[in-house]
């Protein structure tokens, strides 16, 4: 009996472990259910990603207004100062120094004809004085001729007449050819004097103009020959330089506007003399020279480098930009109703810095003053409210 009650309650047991199990598994597999509604609810009614239109990045960039102008094109240059006349004075004759000026030193400024020095005359003084004699000998000579010839035509005139006949070849008879010979020996002898006088005059040493002697070479005693070097001498009224110009400005050079030029603190003017016919041989620029009027010897010495401004014809009504917008292949970037372009400009002259340009914009231009790098033409672009600076 005890057994029975056991076994009946341990399958009681084992019902009710069964139906729990069950009601478990119904539990987990509802939840399951609504967790996959609920998703299927949330996938269906969230909204979905919209695929947009991408947008460029337009370009902020800067402008300068384009505008003409009349501006006169200037060039800085440079050149070497050298004197207009200088001259290294030679002895014409032979002698010793007799007599050296005490003026006549380096860095003395000395008038035009002032003596320098002189050579010793007596020896040319003693030629002058046998030249002269010589000159009266054959004076002499010519008027013995001349006397002789007129007593020779009186015995011809008397023997033509008492033979009634006259010679064809008188000319020796009336001695014609010594009267000519005596007359060359007179003017060979007035020839030799004058060389003689000049030769004297030559033993004077005198400045040749107006200026400064560099260097001396001699002293008193020197013995000298004919070549001699003895004063280096230059003209302190003008000074010439030569400047290097390109060719393109040589063509548009106002010849009439005073040349500025600069040495330290030292400034003046001078003028354009020529143009020189032949170009550098390294760089192919013109040359031209320019004079400077009565120079300060004190300001302005021979050898030195000074600054040169020079100035050309004025340019009228043109656009004048800076080089660096001119690229490589001559055009220019420009930006027009928000958008880039390039133009080809018709370029009137281009100097270190800034170029002159008679046409070649449109309407509306203006100036790209931002480097964008590689760019087209059309690109769209904000133009700064700010503007740049040229």
């Amino acid at each position: 009996m005890k057994m029975s009650n056991i076994n009946s309650n341990h399958n009681e047991g084992n019902h009710n472990e069964g139906s729990g199990g069950l009601k478990k598994a119904f539990l987990l597999l509802f939840i399951l259910l609504i967790g996959l509604i609920i998703a299927a609810v949330i996938y269906k009614t969230a909204p979905k990603p919209q695929r947009g239109e991408e947008v460029k990045q337009v370009r902020l960039v800067e402008i300068l207004e384009l505008k003409r102008v009349t501006l006169r094109p200037q060039w800085q240059g440079g050149g070497e100062v050298s004197a207009a006349q200088r001259v290294q004075l030679s002895a014409q004759v032979a002698g010793r120094i007799e007599q050296l000026e005490t003026h006549a030193v380096p860095g003395a400024i000395l008038a035009e004809d002032q003596r320098l020095a002189s050579i010793e005359q007596h020896d040319y003084q003693l030629q002058v004085q046998q030249q002269q004699a010589a000159v009266i000998q054959a004076q002499a000579s010519l008027d013995l001729e001349k006397g002789q010839a007129q007593l020779a035509k009186e015995e011809y005139d008397l023997a033509k007449g008492q033979l009634k006949t006259e010679l064809k070849n008188n000319a020796l008879v009336l001695r014609k050819p010594q009267i000519a010979a005596a007359e060359a020996g007179l003017k060979t002898a007035q020839v030799n004097l004058a060389l003689a006088k000049l030769k004297l005059e030559r033993t004077d040493i005198r400045m040749p103009f107006k200026g400064q002697i560099i260097s001396r070479s001699i002293n008193n005693g020197s013995q000298v020959n004919s070549g001699s070097m003895l004063f280096d001498v230059v003209s302190t009224d003008e000074f010439w330089l030569q400047v290097k110009v390109p060719q393109q400005f040589l063509l548009i050079l106002d010849r009439s506007k005073p040349v500025v030029i600069t040495s330290g603190n030292h400034q003046r003017e001078a003028e354009v003399l020529h143009s020189l016919v032949e170009v550098d041989a390294k760089d192919r620029q013109a040359k031209i020279l320019i004079s400077i009027k009565n120079p300060d010897s004190s300001a302005l010495l021979i050898g030195s480098y000074v600054d040169v401004l020079l100035f050309a014809d004025t340019i009228e009504n043109a656009f004048v930009i800076e080089n660096k917008y001119l690229k490589d292949d001559g055009k220019v970037w420009v930006v027009n109703d928000n958008k880039l372009f390039k133009r080809s400009p018709k370029v009137i002259y281009q100097s270190r810095d800034k170029t002159w340009i008679e046409s070649g914009f449109m309407a509306g231009d203006s100036l790209l003053n931002s480097n964008l790098g590689v760019v087209t033409e059309g690109t769209p672009v904000r133009v700064s409210t700010q503007r740049g600076k040229k």
